[in-house]
């Protein structure tokens, strides 16, 4: 183990813990555009990662317009159209047009919708509750706060001076 004092980093900066870290992080983000390049994951029933996370925006906001979806989702509107489509074939939302804006349209959950959200949530968190039950809650904290930083930074990279 390297301790560094740095100025930056504070005393006990320590380049192999930060280098574990790192690689870690490079994992996860691996690990996520092969989830994302899956059209099937787990068990979403052959839902997009796309797909469940407007599922999952419409069970907190219970009705949004295409365009709020979109902001909401960090996607582009002709997407989330044809997503709408996709998830409106299926009978998981259904449209309703404004009533005093026709070229307004409303999107919400069907019942069908909603029960795919709450099973696909039971199956996450009971697999969540199975691969971090060996770890404490402080542990969380910790972990939850780091990667809340490393948000931090990487919505800043490219974006300030060194």
């Amino acid at each position: 183990m390297t301790v560094v004092n740095t100025g930056t980093g504070g005393a006990g900066y320590d380049t192999g813990s930060h280098d574990a870290l790192r690689q870690s992080l490079a994992r996860l983000l691996a690990a996520d555009r092969r989830l994302r390049s899956r059209e099937q994951h787990g068990r979403t029933d052959g839902l997009t990662h796309n797909q469940l996370r407007a599922l999952f925006i419409l069970t907190r906001e219970h009705e949004a317009t295409v365009g709020a979806l979109a902001k909401a989702a960090e996607l582009n509107p002709a997407s989330v159209t044809a997503m709408i489509d996709q998830l409106e074939a299926r009978e998981l939302v259904q449209r309703r047009r404004d009533t005093q804006d026709r070229r307004q349209c409303w999107i919400s959950l069907t019942e069908a919708g909603r029960q795919q959200v709450e099973a696909t949530e039971r199956y996450w968190q009971a697999r969540i509750a199975r691969t971090f039950a060996d770890i404490t809650a402080e542990e969380v904290r910790v972990a939850t706060k780091v990667v809340g930083r490393i948000a931090d930074v990487m919505e800043t990279l490219g974006t300030e001076e060194d």
